[in-house]
């Protein structure tokens, strides 16, 4: 079943207007969680983070990984902590080779979002990765709750 517009319009403000996402991984067979700064790519089907390869979390960034991340929106004063909307993906992990076209397009995206982090993005021990999102779960308010699909990736790019 499609999203209502209202969930879509949900979705696409928690991708566009969140600046960080708690990443899950697993590392060593035991779960890890980092959390970084993220790009959405223009088909929203993907999100670009870059993390350090010193990190923990880092080490669980590897070709065809799962992962799962979270975004929220900003807690308020006085809200129910279960009524804060919030967004779960899912999906795999690519790392993005360095002096690619891919990686170039990467940067350039990222670096549209995040500015001041351009000399970071030059260290050598940083590395650019793309979570190819392949579903999730929107969370509206207590018990308002809908299935991100392919379906709804592809309904938010085409906006």
């Amino acid at each position: 079943m499609p999203m209502l517009p209202a969930q879509l319009d949900a979705v696409r403000d928690l991708l566009t207007s969140s600046r960080v996402l708690a990443l899950a991984l697993v590392v060593d067979e035991s779960p890890v969680i980092g959390l970084l700064p993220f790009a959405v790519t223009p088909d929203s089907r993907g999100l670009i983070v870059h993390a350090s390869r010193l990190a923990r979390h880092t080490k669980g960034l590897q070709p065809g990984a799962a992962f799962d991340a979270l975004l929220h929106e900003p807690m308020v004063e006085g809200v129910d902590a279960l009524r804060v909307r919030r967004l779960t993906l899912r999906g795999e992990v690519l790392p993005l080779e360095p002096d690619t076209p891919v990686h170039t397009a990467a940067r350039a995206l990222y670096l549209m979002k995040f500015p001041e982090a351009e000399p970071v993005t030059t260290l050598g021990d940083f590395a650019f990765f793309l979570l190819r999102v392949q579903g999730g779960r929107l969370i509206t308010d207590f018990g308002a709750a809908a299935n991100v699909t392919e379906e709804t990736l592809a309904a938010l790019s085409a906006h």
